[in-house]
C-alpha cells in the first residue's frame, strides 16, 4: 500500500495533522512560525522527526525552490499540501484592515503550490475569507499608509474606550471620537472602492489557482458534523491539479442535526480527573469572579442576567461576554476562541474550562500534551483544526488519490 505524502504549513499543534495521520499519510514537511507549537506537535507525533523537514521559518521567507531541494522531490510528486493559513486579517472579530499583511499569506502558500505542484492543495480558513477584500497591488503607497495609520488609530481608540468602559467612564467626548473615526473609515473605504483599490480574496485565490493549473472547490464545513463536541465553521478550499481530472467530493455529515452532535458532557466524561495532568489544572480565579460565575446558568451568558447581579459584582454588558458564557453539558460547544480569557465557564463548576477540557471538546487525544504558558496553550487549542474535521477531509483525499493511482496503473 502506498504512503500518501502531505506537506503542512501553519500546522500549529497538529489538529489538521492528526486527521491525515489517522488515514496513513506520511508527513514530509511541517512549518509553523511558533517553536512552541512545533514542540507540542513533535512531542505528540515523534515520527515526524524521521519523515519530515521541520521548519519554524516565517512563510514569507520560505524559498519554494530551496524546499524542493530539501525534500529531494520532483514537482508533481507530492500528494497533498494543507495550509491552515493564519486568519486574523479575515476574522469577523475586530477591525479588518484591508492592508493587514496577514491577508496576503495565502500568496506565499500558493507560491509553494506553484513550485511543488501537489495533486491536491487545501486551504483552511474562517468563512469570512469568502467576503474579504484586501488592497490591490495597484493601490498607491500614500493611500496604503493612510489606511495603516487610520486602522492603528482605531485599534488604539478601542483599547482606550475599553479601559474607560471597564470603570464606567465612557464620556460624551469618547463617544463622539468613536463616531468621527467610523466616519473617517467609511470615507476611506468608499475612496478605495471608487478607485478599484480593493480586490476580493476569493476571486484572487480562484484566479491564481486557475493560472497555475488547478480546479477549485469551496465549501463551509462544521466540525460538529464529523464528531467534534464543538461547532466550528471553516471554509475548506480544495484545489485539484488539472491533469488528474477526478472531482473532489466533500465529506457528507455524519451528524446532520444539532440534537445528534457530540455534547460537551460526553466529551468531559472521557477525562480522568484523578490523574496528575498539567493541562487539566483549573485557573485560580479571584473570589469576586467566582461569585459572579455563580449567577450564570448552564447554557447562558452573564449578559442575560447582568441586571440581577448585586451591586458589588456588576460589570458592563461589554465585559459580560467571552469567558462569562457557561457551556451547556447537553449541547455541543460554540467555537472555542483562542486565549484563556475567552474560554467559557464549565457547565457545573464556577471556573473556566481547562486546557485539557478545551482540547477534549475540540477532539484531541486525552494524552496530548501542550507546551507553553497557560495562555499560549489555550491559544494552541483555540487555533487548531478539530481533528474530526481534518479526519473527514483526509478520508476524501485518500479516496481521490486511490482513484488516481489506480487509473495510472492501467
Amino acid at each position: 500500500m502506498k504512503d500518501y505524502t502531505i506537506f503542512e504549513t501553519f500546522v500549529g499543534v497538529g489538529g489538521s495533522h492528526l486527521g491525515f495521520k489517522f488515514n496513513g499519510f506520511k508527513t514530509v514537511y511541517v512549518n509553523d512560525i511558533s517553536p512552541l507549537c512545533i514542540k507540542t506537535l513533535i512531542h505528540n507525533n515523534p515520527e515526524i522527526k524521521d519523515t519530515a523537514v521541520i521548519s519554524t521559518e516565517d512563510i514569507t521567507k520560505i524559498n519554494p525552490k530551496e524546499v524542493i531541494k530539501q525534500l529531494n522531490m520532483k514537482p508533481g510528486e507530492l500528494d497533498v499540501m494543507f495550509g491552515g493559513i493564519v486568519c486574523k486579517g479575515f476574522s469577523l472579530a475586530g477591525e479588518k484592515s484591508p492592508s493587514d499583511e496577514r491577508n496576503n499569506y495565502y500568496h506565499y502558500q500558493l507560491n509553494l503550490v506553484k513550485e511543488l505542484k501537489p495533486k491536491i492543495s487545501i486551504i483552511e480558513n474562517v468563512p469570512g475569507i469568502l467576503s474579504a477584500m484586501i488592497l490591490s497591488s495597484e493601490c498607491p503607497e500614500g493611500i496604503r499608509n493612510e489606511v495603516d495609520t487610520l486602522w492603528k488609530e482605531i485599534e488604539k481608540f478601542k483599547g482606550f474606550k475599553a479601559k474607560a468602559r471597564k470603570v464606567n467612564e465612557v464620556t460624551k467626548e469618547i463617544e463622539l471620537k468613536g463616531i468621527e473615526l467610523r466616519e473617517q473609515k467609511k470615507k476611506l473605504l468608499d475612496k478605495l472602492k471608487e478607485n478599484n483599490y480593493l480586490i476580493s480574496v476569493k476571486d484572487d485565490i480562484l484566479s491564481i489557482y486557475d493560472k497555475i493549473g488547478y480546479k477549485v472547490y469551496m465549501k463551509v464545513l462544521n466540525s460538529a458534523w464529523y464528531g467534534a463536541a464543538t461547532k466550528r465553521d471553516r471554509i475548506i478550499i480544495v484545489a485539484v491539479r488539472n491533469d488528474i481530472n477526478i472531482p473532489f467530493v466533500y465529506p457528507d455529515p455524519i451528524y446532520s442535526k444539532e440534537e445528534e452532535f457530540k455534547t460537551v458532557g460526553e466529551a468531559l466524561a472521557l477525562i480522568d480527573y484523578k490523574i496528575d495532568d498539567p493541562d487539566n489544572v483549573p485557573m485560580n480565579h479571584k473570589p469576586k469572579t467566582i461569585e459572579r460565575f455563580k449567577y450564570v446558568k448552564e447554557g447562558e451568558n452573564l449578559a442575560q442576567m447582568i441586571d440581577k447581579l448585586p451591586e458589588h459584582l456588576i460589570i458592563s454588558k461589554f465585559y459580560s461576554r467571552g469567558s462569562t458564557m457557561r457551556l451547556d453539558s447537553k449541547k455541543s460547544s460554540p467555537t472555542l476562541v483562542p486565549g484563556h480569557s475567552n474560554f467559557p465557564i464549565h457547565p457545573f463548576e464556577d471556573r473556566v474550562i481547562t486546557v485539557r477540557e478545551a482540547s477534549t471538546i475540540t477532539g484531541f487525544p486525552l494524552n496530548y500534551k501542550f507546551f507553553g504558558s497557560h495562555t499560549q496553550r489555550c491559544e494552541q487549542v483555540g487555533n487548531a483544526v478539530p481533528p474530526a474535521l481534518s479526519n473527514a477531509i483526509a478520508k476524501q483525499c485518500k479516496i481521490l488519490l486511490d482513484q488516481y493511482y489506480s487509473s495510472i496503473k492501467k
